[in-house]
């Protein structure tokens, strides 16, 4: 065992003696606090090998929030199925990463679906543009209209043809 000294201005202690590259790199992690952080990496880079390539083909570890594995589902189907294996697979998780355990629990949420935040707003729908009635054609543009609907010879579909000429200036 190696004994370390303490420093201060915020340095981590200096060994004394030689010390093993896990060891120097456990303690650094250790000092700045952040081992928790790289253990919930693991459960990312790793998740292949610890869950099974069955189940890793159809899923993807978002990460862990608040003592929560949040993992992504491809389909309603892998997440039905998945919520009935929650409390075995939770159970191997914790025990292929260690103590202290990283999450107490394990959740499930269709791929592309996200987490809602009640703070969040939603976004507003933007609403349709508003379309302006036609203008109906006039004067020299509306006599034409006619004249060329006169060379109909059904007077009911030459009614129709010009009224809807007239109204939409065509």
């Amino acid at each position: 065992m190696t004994r370390a000294r303490t420093t201060r201005g915020g340095r981590p202690p200096r060994t004394l003696g030689p010390q093993t590259a896990s060891a120097a790199v456990a303690a650094a992690l250790a000092f700045r606090g952040i081992t928790d952080q790289v253990r919930a990496g693991r459960v990312v880079t790793e998740w292949t090998e610890l869950v099974g390539a069955r189940i890793a083909q159809r899923t993807r570890p978002e990460g862990v929030t608040d003592r929560v594995l949040w993992v992504e589902v491809a389909s309603s189907a892998w997440l039905h199925e998945l919520s009935l294996l929650r409390a075995p697979l939770l159970a191997g998780l914790r025990d292929r990463l260690g103590e202290p355990a990283l999450f107490d629990d394990l959740r499930f949420r269709l791929a592309g679906q996200r987490r809602r935040d009640p703070v969040a707003l939603r976004p507003r729908r933007t609403p349709p543009p508003v379309r302006l009635a036609p203008t109906p054609a006039t004067g020299a543009a509306r006599e034409r209209i006619v004249r060329e609907a006169s060379a109909v010879d059904d007077a009911e579909l030459r009614e129709l043809i010009a009224r809807v000429r007239i109204t939409h200036d065509r």
